[in-house]
């Protein structure tokens, strides 16, 4: 097997109707550990997503997450103007980084995008059990 498409395996078919159940889990472990990193990642390439569709997937689930999240602060007034207003600041900046990384992925081949992702997926591993918090 092709090492740049392991997670691109027909080991596991995801399929749409998994997504729900998969959303609840994701849901429930992030509000509880706080962010989740790349949980959903496995499941997106085995659903077939590649390049801007993952991306694009993956930002999607992450902004309904964080307006979620930001929500329930604001009602239990943990969200000030001042974290607001960064949180803000930093989210307009990620569209310029946004707008770049999509060119380079209109360049770029599904086993190119496949071996970035799984070595980030390694290394963000390997610093979970390096550095934990």
């Amino acid at each position: 097997m092709d090492r740049a498409v392991v997670l691109a395996t027909d080991f596991f078919r995801m399929r749409l109707r998994y997504f729900p159940v998969l959303g609840a889990v994701v849901g429930l472990v992030s509000g509880l550990v706080v962010t989740t990193g790349p949980l959903n990642t496995p499941f997106f390439l085995a659903d077939g997503l590649r390049r801007s569709a993952y991306v694009g997937t993956e930002a999607v689930c992450a902004m309904v997450m964080h307006l979620s999240r930001g929500a329930a602060l604001a009602r239990y007034a943990r969200l000030t103007w001042e974290t607001f207003v960064v949180g803000a600041a930093l989210g307009a900046t990620m569209f310029a980084g946004s707008w770049a990384g999509r060119r380079l992925l209109d360049r770029m081949s599904d086993r190119v995008f496949l071996g970035i992702i799984e070595v980030l997926l390694v290394l963000l591993g390997l610093h979970s059990l390096l550095f934990p918090r």
